[in-house]
C-alpha cells in the first residue's frame, strides 16, 4: 500500500512536469534537433505507458477492495456490515475505561491502581477509522450520498448489490 501511493505520487498527474524536466535536459544535450525530438517523443510514450500500468493497476486494486465490500454487505450478517461503527465504539468504551472509570473509581475507592496507557498504534489505527467513518457519516447526512461515502460508511447503493 505504501509502495503503490509512493508510485501514485511519482506518477500520477505528473507525466506534464517529469516531461518538462526531461524536455530540458534533453536541450542540453550534443544531439540534432531531431534527434532531441526524437528522445523527448520516446520519453514521453514511455512515462505515459508507466502511468496507465499504475492507472490499471490501481483501478483493479479498487474494483477488488469494491467487490470485497460488496460481499460483505450482502451477507445476512450485520454485525459484519457494522464492523466500522463497533471499532468506533469499542475504542470509546477503551478510552472511557482506561482514561475516565478507572481514574475515578482508584481515586473514589483510594486504590492505587496503577496508570493504564493505550498503545500509539491504538490511535493511529482508531484514529485513522473515526476520521474515515466521520467524514462518510458527515456527507452521507449532508444528502451527498456516493459511491466514497457509501464504502465508508457501510451504506449501500441498490445498483452495487445488482438490484437494479
Amino acid at each position: 500500500m505504501i509502495i503503490m501511493s509512493w508510485l501514485t505520487d511519482i506518477f500520477s498527474g505528473t507525466v506534464g512536469g517529469v516531461l518538462k524536466n526531461v524536455s530540458s535536459a534533453v536541450d542540453e544535450l550534443h544531439l540534432s534537433a531531431e534527434e532531441k525530438e526524437n528522445l523527448k517523443l520516446n520519453f514521453e510514450k514511455i512515462l505515459q505507458q508507466r502511468e496507465s500500468v499504475l492507472n490499471f493497476t490501481i483501478q483493479t486494486e479498487l474494483k477488488a477492495k469494491e467487490q470485497i465490500l460488496i460481499a460483505e454487505l450482502k451477507q445476512d450478517d450485520n454485525y459484519t456490515k457494522r464492523a466500522r461503527p463497533t471499532v468506533v465504539y469499542s475504542g470509546l468504551f477503551f478510552i472511557g475505561y482506561i482514561y475516565c472509570l478507572v481514574p475515578v473509581l482508584s481515586h473514589l475507592l483510594k486504590l492505587n491502581i496503577p496508570t493504564l496507557n493505550l498503545p500509539s498504534e491504538f490511535w493511529l489505527g482508531w484514529s485513522g477509522i473515526v476520521a474515515t467513518w466521520s467524514v462518510g457519516r458527515s456527507m452521507e447526512k449532508m444528502g451527498a450520498a456516493n459511491k466514497f461515502s457509501n464504502k465508508i460508511t457501510g451504506g449501500v447503493k441498490s445498483h452495487l448489490l445488482g438490484d437494479e
